[in-house]
């Protein structure tokens, strides 16, 4: 007979355990499966939980399969998030990566999109920079350009956040201009002589 997995068991460190439980805040009600869904997200193996939402997607509950999925990739670590998202269904793989867009801090974000980049996953790397382009603020978009250290990436980035409103495309520009290095600004021209 299998023993239950205690807090001593996991893989996982303790500060990411107590993250599991407020990873969505529409999740407070404590009846019912989320709770236990999201704290398996977090504790459990990579391979159990792709076990895991494969049986649930066959029986019919691939609501809760998406839940473990979207609080995986927001809350496990980045090394784990990109070795999980190949192994999904791509529609499953765009919505969990959508979580993390909308949750993890602009370091993580620029880390998994690196991480996804090196094993030739650019089309969920650029899932992720299109919704950070479009959730997260101006100055986390800014902040994210110089952190992907690939050309590509930024690329994609930049023509994710040319589809945001005018007035914050304007403040994305001044963010940006302000982060260049003063070797790379243009020199000014001077008006009189």
């Amino acid at each position: 007979m299998a023993r239950a997995m205690s807090a001593d068991d996991a893989h996982i460190p303790d500060d990411t355990q107590a993250r599991a439980g407020s990873a969505d805040s529409t999740h407070n009600d404590r009846r019912g499966p989320g709770p236990l869904l999201r704290a398996v997200a977090v504790q459990r193996p990579p391979s159990e939980l792709i076990q895991l939402v494969d049986l649930l997607n066959n029986g019919d509950q691939s609501t809760h399969a998406q839940e473990v999925l979207d609080t995986a990739a927001a809350l496990r670590p980045v090394e784990e998030v990109a070795g999980l998202v190949p192994l999904l269904g791509s529609a499953q793989a765009a919505t969990a990566l959508q979580a993390a867009a909308a949750r993890r801090p602009v370091e993580e974000l620029a880390q998994l999109v690196g991480l996804l980049n090196k094993g030739d996953q650019f089309s969920y790397a650029c899932e992720i920079l299109q919704q950070a382009a479009a959730l997260r603020t101006v100055e986390d978009v800014a902040v994210m350009v110089p952190l992907l250290g690939d050309g590509r990436a930024a690329v994609a980035l930049h023509a994710a956040a040319a589809r945001r409103p005018v007035e914050e495309v304007a403040q994305l520009v001044g963010h940006l201009d302000v982060q260049r290095a003063p070797a790379e600004q243009p020199p000014r021209k001077r008006l009189w002589r």
